[in-house]
C-alpha cells in the first residue's frame, strides 16, 4: 500500500491546530477564573435545605472551574428566598463571581403575580439544579389513610405553615383543582413542628414534606413504616415510588393538567443554581460545564449520600430554560385559574 505523504502531513497539520487551539481555549478559560473568588448567594439561612445544597457545590466548584477560583457562601435569607433572588437579579456583579441559590418558585413568580417580585426569571442564566423535588402526602401510620383514593371519600386532617408555603397551596389547590379534602390546620411555624404535630395525634399527616427533607430529619419514619405515603407532589416520579400516584395521574382533563404543571413546576426546579441576566457568556458556558461535571464526580456523590442528600432528576441549564419556555407559554385563562387555585384568602393562621 503506499502512503501518501501530503496527506499525512496535512492531516497531522490540522490535528496540530487543533489541539493548539484546544490549549489556548483551555487557557482563556483559566484566565477568566484564575486568582478570583465566587460568592455562591444562598436564599436561605444558615443549617437549612438551601444552605446544606448551596454549600456543597463550593468545593468542587474549585475543583472543577478551570483556574481553581476560591468560594465563599453568602447566606441572604428572607422572603421565601425573594431577597437573595431579587438581588442576583439586580445587584449581583455580571463576571460570573457571584452564583444564587434560591427556591424554585422562583420559575413563576411573575406568572402568579407574587408580591414584591421584579424578576423575569427567563432572563437569569441558569446553570442547573442538583435536584428535583419531590414533596409526599404523608399519614400517620395508625389514620385511615391508605392511597390516595382515602382523601378523595373522607376529611384529611393536615399541618400547614404561612400562606406562601407548599404545605398549604398544595392541599388548598388540589382540593380546588381535583377534588381531594383536605382540612388545613395553617399557623406551624416550620415543617419540623408539623412532624410533630402528626406524632402528637394533633393532626393526622401533612399535605406535602420534601422527601429531600424527610431524609434529614426524619429518616426512620417511611423505613419503619411510621407513616404511609398517599401522593408525591411532582411532575416527574421519584425513583423511590414508582407505585405512588404523582401530579399528572391526578388530572381528570387537559386542563387541569396544564393548571397542576403552572403549580407544581416549583418542585420540578429542586435546588436551582443561576447567574444574574446579563452574565457573562464565557462565565455561563464554564460554570455549566462544570455543573455538569459535578454531577458525575464520584467524590461529590460520596459526599453527598455521607450528607443524605437528595440528588434525584437533577436538571441542567439548558433544561431549566426549556421548562421556562413551556411554563410561560400557556394560555392566560389557565394562569388565571392556577392563581385562583394557589390563592389562600383569609386562610388566617392558627
Amino acid at each position: 500500500m503506499r502512503i501518501n505523504l501530503g496527506h499525512v502531513r496535512a492531516v497531522g497539520a490540522v490535528l496540530a491546530t487543533l489541539a493548539t487551539s484546544a490549549v489556548f481555549a483551555q487557557s482563556a478559560d483559566e484566565n477568566v477564573f484564575k486568582g478570583k473568588t465566587i460568592n455562591i448567594v444562598i436564599g436561605g439561612s444558615a443549617g437549612d435545605g438551601y444552605d446544606i445544597y448551596g454549600r456543597i457545590l463550593g468545593p468542587f466548584l474549585t475543583k472543577h472551574v478551570p483556574g481553581n477560583p476560591r468560594y465563599v457562601p453568602q447566606n441572604m435569607p428572607g422572603a421565601g428566598t425573594l431577597v437573595a433572588a431579587n438581588y442576583m437579579y439586580e445587584v449581583a456583579p455580571k463576571d460570573g463571581t457571584a452564583i444564587g441559590t434560591v427556591g424554585g418558585g422562583t420559575a413563576t413568580g411573575q406568572l402568579f403575580k407574587t408580591p414584591n417580585f421584579r424578576i423575569d426569571p427567563r432572563r437569569y442564566n441558569w446553570i442547573g439544579s442538583l435536584n428535583s423535588e419531590v414533596g409526599l402526602v404523608l399519614a400517620w401510620h395508625d389514620q385511615p389513610f391508605k392511597k390516595y383514593e382515602d382523601i378523595l371519600e373522607r376529611e384529611f386532617v393536615v399541618g400547614g405553615g404561612g400562606p406562601t408555603s407548599g404545605t398549604v397551596i398544595f392541599p388548598l389547590v388540589l382540593n380546588r383543582v381535583v377534588g381531594t379534602k383536605f382540612k388545613i390546620i395553617p399557623g406551624y411555624k416550620s415543617t419540623g413542628d408539623i412532624a410533630l404535630a402528626m406524632e402528637r395525634g394533633e393532626v393526622m399527616g401533612t399535605g406535602s414534606y420534601h422527601y429531600s427533607s424527610l431524609i434529614q430529619a426524619k429518616p426512620n419514619w417511611i423505613r419503619d413504616k411510621q407513616v404511609t405515603p398517599l401522593i408525591q407532589l411532582s411532575l416527574i416520579k421519584h425513583p423511590l415510588f414508582p407505585d405512588l400516584p404523582n401530579i399528572p395521574a391526578l388530572a381528570k382533563t387537559p386542563e387541569q393538567a396544564e393548571i397542576l404543571q403552572l403549580v407544581f413546576a416549583r418542585q420540578a426546579m429542586g435546588r436551582p443554581f443561576m447567574l444574574p441576566p446579563g452574565a457573562s457568556p464565557d462565565a455561563t458556558r464554564i460554570l455549566r460545564t462544570a455543573f455538569n461535571a459535578i454531577l458525575k464526580d464520584p467524590e461529590f456523590l460520596q459526599e453527598a449520600e455521607k450528607r443524605r442528600m437528595d440528588l434525584t432528576l437533577p436538571m441542567t441549564g439548558d433544561e431549566i430554560h426549556a421548562l421556562l419556555d413551556k411554563l410561560y407559554a400557556a394560555s392566560p385563562t389557565v394562569i388565571d385559574k392556577a392563581i385562583a387555585a394557589s390563592d389562600t384568602g383569609d386562610l388566617g393562621k392558627r
